[in-house]
């Protein structure tokens, strides 16, 4: 534990980190909290979920145009505004909506609250990265940042569906916007991002490290659209081997599984470079898809098979964090990191599309197969490509 505790010694990371799980907490909330609104606005399941899916694209959009602003201003001028818009999003959505009364409203509403989300994951990552000068450390501040992500997103939903029982759906959507804008607020207030400064451009250094950064990020969607697929097949497996109610907690084995990994990652330290811990993780992860696959013909099988495949997956969120450090320049890391999230989430949504025709057509054990061959094509990638990830030190 000694790595978590040199990161939580450093006074200007802690009230960060706190906006940061605040920010966190909105995507959980929002996210069942727009599909609840929308549904009970038009009647519509099939336009909530476009509505749900309308803020999650404008999330994975917003956060790489976000990157690149804060790049160039830093966190404290760019998070506050567009925390604010994301409130003022909410409010509009909640006080309008009945009045306009068109499902196109709420769709472009849903997705400016996505645009608007302020990237306190995305800065917190860079300030750790400036501020934590041992590299060990680091990792461990990187691994502490994955779990408390995972952590708020886990509750987020929980959150959601109280407000839903208190204030209703509405008033869900208006306390994520203003929570979304409070995170932006403090987080843009913090002494370590108002001392934030831009660093100058590299064209050098960037394209010596770009065939680097474009694997990382091919790696990230392949396993986003893994992901995705997985997401579908196990609901599809609780609906078939027990009830509905069994998918919440199916996937929350795996998200335990994650926040386990990530709490073992950063409480050791590791020898290995960043580049073989991703790799190995690929490795793992292809492994315990495939055993869920096998596993999936027993529902008492699927909660230590899934909880197995967080174990698995979670180091790669982690290392991929790390492999940044060497593969994108200083004056792009918010961008290349916040570029790197949404190829995931665009790799998500793909799988998340193409996982029902899949279940559908081979079944949820066909499906999860299929997502373990995609994870070892992309470990055939990593490995015959593995130079391009580790370039020469800075």
């Amino acid at each position: 534990m000694r790595g978590y505790l040199d990161v939580l010694h450093i006074p200007d990371l802690r009230v960060p980190l706190a906006a940061t799980v605040l920010g966190a907490l909105p995507l959980g909330i929002l996210g069942l909290g727009v599909l609840l609104y929308a549904h009970e606005l038009t009647g519509s399941l099939a336009v909530g979920g476009l509505a749900a899916a309308a803020f999650g694209l404008g999330n994975a959009a917003g956060v790489v145009a976000q990157g690149r602003l804060i790049d160039r201003h830093g966190p404290a001028r760019v998070l506050a505004p567009t925390g604010a818009a994301c409130a003022a999003c909410g409010v509009v959505l909640v006080a309008a909506a009945p009045a306009v009364a068109r499902p196109g409203f709420v769709l472009a509403v849903s997705a400016g609250m996505g645009l608007g989300i302020p990237a306190t994951v995305a800065s917190m990552r860079v300030l750790l990265a400036e501020t934590i000068p041992v590299p060990e450390s680091r990792t461990a501040g990187y691994a502490l940042l994955a779990v408390l992500f995972h952590l708020a997103v886990l509750t987020g939903p929980l959150v959601a569906s109280l407000l839903v029982v208190l204030v209703g759906p509405g008033g869900a959507v208006v306390t994520g916007g203003l929570l979304a804008g409070g995170a932006g607020l403090l987080f843009a207030r913090t002494r370590a991002s108002r001392n934030w400064r831009p660093r100058p451009a590299s064209p050098r250094e960037a394209g010596r490290r770009g065939a680097g950064l474009a694997v990382l990020l091919l790696i990230n969607a392949g396993t986003g659209i893994s992901g995705g697929v997985v997401a579908v097949a196990v609901p599809a497996a609780a609906l078939e081997l027990g009830t509905a109610a069994d998918s919440g907690p199916l996937i929350a084995m795996s998200s335990a599984g994650e926040i386990v990994a990530g709490l073992s990652l950063g409480a050791r330290r590791w020898r290995w470079s960043a580049a073989r811990l991703l790799l190995a993780s690929l490795t793992a992860s292809a492994v315990a898809v495939a055993l869920t696959a096998w596993a999936a013909g027993s529902l008492p099988l699927l909660f230590p098979a899934l909880f197995l495949v967080g174990l698995c997956t979670g180091p790669c969120a982690v290392a991929s964090s790390a492999l940044l450090d060497t593969l994108a320049p200083r004056a792009g890391l918010t961008r290349a990191y916040t570029l790197m999230v949404s190829f995931f989430l665009v790799g998500a949504a793909i799988g998340n599309a193409v996982g029902g025709g899949l279940t559908e057509h081979l079944g949820h054990r066909g499906a999860l197969a299929l997502a373990a061959c995609l994870l070892a094509a992309l470990l055939a990638a990593g490995v015959s490509l593995r130079r391009a990830l580790e370039p020469p030190a800075r």
